[in-house]
């Protein structure tokens, strides 16, 4: 009888251990090979990045002291960004917008330390960035956003819709695929990507990370149609490309042969 029972113990332990090594290995293979997050980064027009160590998010000038965000990094603390608003001369209460790339708890960690920001995203990630709803990835799916990083979008959004912050003007372009609500946004010549895109260290532009994402044939899609439709078709000025996960790329060539290229 015991060595039955050791014998399941040693059999259960062992699918134990192969589930946690096959969840190390995906969540190894979404990130590996990327080209990396520097500490901070200047980017064009005073735009600056921040990297809470995980991710990163983005602070952009709107006049005077008021700045907007670009996501709010994972820290529910904000460490990084709130020193960043010191150093720059700006409060919490500076923060007059935040334009969430998609609703995944990494990128909405800090908004809550910004009670009068106009939180501003796609409808269709709403819900998941609220912490009411998950989204479909094979990782996320398991886990809502919880109360700490839950975040209520405030003002929904349309495909190519400009909104004006102060002096900055951001535009969003919906990228379905990561998730059902994500968002690219293009102000001061960076084109802000989220999850959506990836920047390997060879230069290759990618999509999103498949363990994360609902649907990685539609991301690619979506990222084509951004290039093709929106960059190309309106002439649009890109200076840079600012994924969240990866370090920024000057200009758009490497976008284009991803978008030329086939899955």
């Amino acid at each position: 009888m015991k060595k039955t029972v050791k014998r399941v113990l040693l059999i259960v332990g062992a699918l134990v251990l192969l589930l946690v090594l096959g969840f190390v290995a995906l969540v190894v293979s979404a990130f590996w090979g990327n080209a990396p997050l520097p500490p901070s980064s200047d980017l064009p027009g005073g735009i600056r990045l921040v990297n809470d160590g995980m991710v990163a998010a983005f602070i952009l000038p709107a006049g005077g002291s008021s700045v907007a965000l670009v996501d709010c990094g994972n820290d529910v603390e904000g460490k990084q960004i709130l020193a960043e608003l010191s150093r720059r001369g700006s409060k919490p209460e500076d923060v007059k917008a935040i334009f969430l790339t998609h609703g995944h708890g990494d990128h909405t960690g800090g908004c809550h330390l910004f009670p009068k920001a106009e939180v501003m995203g796609l409808e269709r990630d709403a819900k998941l960035a609220a912490g009411e709803a998950t989204s479909r990835g094979l990782i996320p799916r398991f886990r809502k956003n919880p109360p700490e990083k839950s975040v209520k979008v405030t003002r929904m959004l349309e495909d190519g819709e400009t909104v004006q912050v102060g002096t900055l003007p951001v535009t969003l372009y919906r990228v379905p695929g990561h998730t059902d609500g994500s968002a690219a946004y293009l102000a001061l010549g960076v084109l802000f990507l989220g999850d959506s895109a990836t920047i390997k260290k060879d230069g290759t532009f990618t999509g999103a990370p498949a363990p994360f994402s609902n649907d990685v044939d539609q991301n690619h899609e979506s990222l084509r149609s951004l290039y093709f439709n929106r960059i190309e078709a309106e002439h649009l000025e890109v200076k840079v490309l600012a994924p969240a996960h990866s370090a920024p790329q000057q200009g758009t060539a490497a976008f284009e042969t991803f978008a030329r290229g086939k899955d």
